[in-house]
């Protein structure tokens, strides 16, 4: 058991304090002997352990808790994850931009006969404009402002040349009717980042809450193992107490010398279950350190935390406690968000099953001239115009694309039902299993406070059989570890009946306002 602990404290420590701690180990053990009956091995042992470990650091469970949320990578990378997940939102917004978009073109042609005598030849040149945007009907509309140069030069053959400018401005809308219609699938983007996002705040969530439940768990492992080496300890002090009468009893000639070596024994046992037991404490305080991001190396080892473990009474309503988990929990609350992306995604799915049928019409002034100024003020006297306008059909016959795509959505959407259910079960059981274990600490404390009591008598009757000589030491020492057995009991139920406490704070919501701690 002791090498079991050293062993895992080893592979907890960085590299370069391994070594140092092995020759610690390994000398303690070389020197330590096979047990005294004074305090000199304990207090050398205690002194070698505190010289490789470093004094223990006091911290309360507050200070713990707000180093775990400072610095838990899970807590930093669940914050990070909702950033992500409302950029991934507002990159949607592109929809409500307006597109700015422009072209130039210039081409110039002709004809030769030989050695470059020229026939004819055409110049043109075009500059155009868009500015668009998307509806939220499903269409988009654009204002489109062009003008166009056609400029013809005269030939050898005495054809004349001609220059004219077209100017236009011309407003269009393309509507679909029936596929891609609708105000639901122009925000369906934004819905399902905003969606995602709240399932990324959800997971924060239920990472605070695991990360705190786990720090205070191992804070109540390093707490029990404290109170352990506590009351072996006390068993220490008894039986080197009961050794001291001992021998004076020896050198009275009360009792015989045969009586001194059952002590010494269970001394010597009592000695190496405190050094155990603060391995323990020293395991459980680097399982600690590591649950909060505190440094772990060389002379940071240990913690020392506050042992108070009596816990007030209260009635527990089973019924109530599950229905109000149900409620607060992280895992259902994401469920019913990715439940409603799902629909999102059918409701656009469903869409796709109709036909194409879009409507595009397009209109405005024109203007025809010589020049640019003059086919500039025909369009801004209205004096020409052109109108257009169609109506596009298109359809998949079988469209299997859509159809099984719906299928697989509609699958989807009823496993994460089933999921919901199964985690309302876990919900309940975990529930159940939490108050039953508080119902039972409480009944394994006062049956462990009567055990206590009845020990303590026990010894008193041993200790006055053993001065009249009617009973031994080793009859007296098996009632003071019966003592030691009932006080380890009475800690460990009321261990259980903190950690057991968490877990109904768990799962209600209530852990993290219990101990004040919040993440947002």
């Amino acid at each position: 058991m002791r090498w079991c602990l050293i062993v895992s404290i080893l592979a907890a420590l960085p590299a370069y304090a391994q070594a140092d701690l092995l020759k610690r180990v390994l000398d303690a053990e070389a020197s330590g002997g096979t047990g005294g009956s004074g305090s000199g091995s304990t207090s050398a042992q205690e002194s070698d352990l505190v010289e490789w470990a470093g004094q223990a650091t006091q911290i309360t469970l507050p200070q713990l808790l707000q180093l775990a949320v400072q610095k838990a990578p899970a807590l930093a990378s669940a914050k990070l994850d909702i950033a992500i997940a409302e950029a991934q939102v507002a990159e949607t917004w592109v929809r409500h931009d307006w597109t700015v978009g422009a072209e130039a073109t210039y081409a110039k042609s002709g004809s030769t006969v030989f050695s470059g005598i020229v026939l004819d030849s055409t110049t043109s040149a075009t500059i155009s404009g868009d500015l668009s945007r998307a509806l939220p009907t499903g269409g988009t509309i654009d204002l489109h402002v062009d003008s166009n140069y056609q400029s013809t030069e005269a030939s050898l053959l005495g054809n004349g040349g001609s220059t004219y400018w077209t100017n236009d401005i011309t407003g269009s809308i393309k509507q679909p009717l029936l596929k891609g219609r609708g105000e639901s699938l122009y925000d369906a983007s934004e819905r399902r980042a905003t969606l995602t996002r709240d399932v990324s705040v959800l997971a924060r969530r239920l990472t605070a809450l695991n990360t705190i439940q786990a720090v205070i768990s191992a804070y109540w492992d390093l707490v029990l193992a404290q109170q352990q080496v506590a009351i072996t300890e006390q068993s220490l002090d008894l039986a080197r107490e009961r050794l001291r009468v001992t021998q004076i009893q020896v050198k009275g000639g009360k009792v015989a010398d045969a009586e001194v070596p059952a002590v010494q024994q269970i001394i010597a046992t009592r000695e190496e279950d405190v050094l155990n037991g603060e391995l323990l404490v020293l395991d459980r305080s680097i399982a600690l350190r590591r649950s909060v991001g505190m440094p772990i190396g060389k002379g940071e080892l240990g913690l020392r935390v506050a042992t108070e473990l009596e816990l007030a009474d209260s009635k527990l309503d089973l019924g109530d406690l599950v229905e109000r988990a149900y409620t607060a929990s992280p895992e259902l609350a994401q469920l019913a968000k990715q439940d409603k992306q799902s629909t999102i995604d059918i409701e656009v799915n469903e869409n796709g099953l109709l036909p194409q049928l879009d409507l595009a019409l397009s209109g405005g002034p024109r203007g025809t001239d010589t020049s640019f100024g003059s086919a500039t003020k025909d369009v801004f006297e209205l004096k020409a115009y052109q109108v257009q306008g169609s109506l596009t059909f298109s359809r998949s016959l079988h469209q299997y694309d859509v159809k099984y795509r719906e299928k697989e959505l509609r699958l989807g959407r009823e496993k994460l039902r089933v999921n919901s259910f199964d985690v309302r079960a876990q919900i309940a059981q975990a529930m159940a299993q939490a108050v039953a274990q508080i119902e039972l600490a409480k009944r394994r404390v006062v049956l462990s406070h009567r055990a206590i009591d009845l020990a303590k008598e026990n010894i008193r009757i041993e200790t006055d059989r053993f001065n009249l000589g009617r009973s031994t030491n080793f009859d007296v020492l098996n009632r003071l570890e019966e003592q030691r057995q009932a006080e380890l009991r009475r800690v460990q139920a009321l261990i259980d009946w903190h950690k057991a406490e968490i877990v109904v704070q768990t799962l209600t919501g209530d852990l993290l306002p219990t101990f004040g701690v919040s993440v947002e």
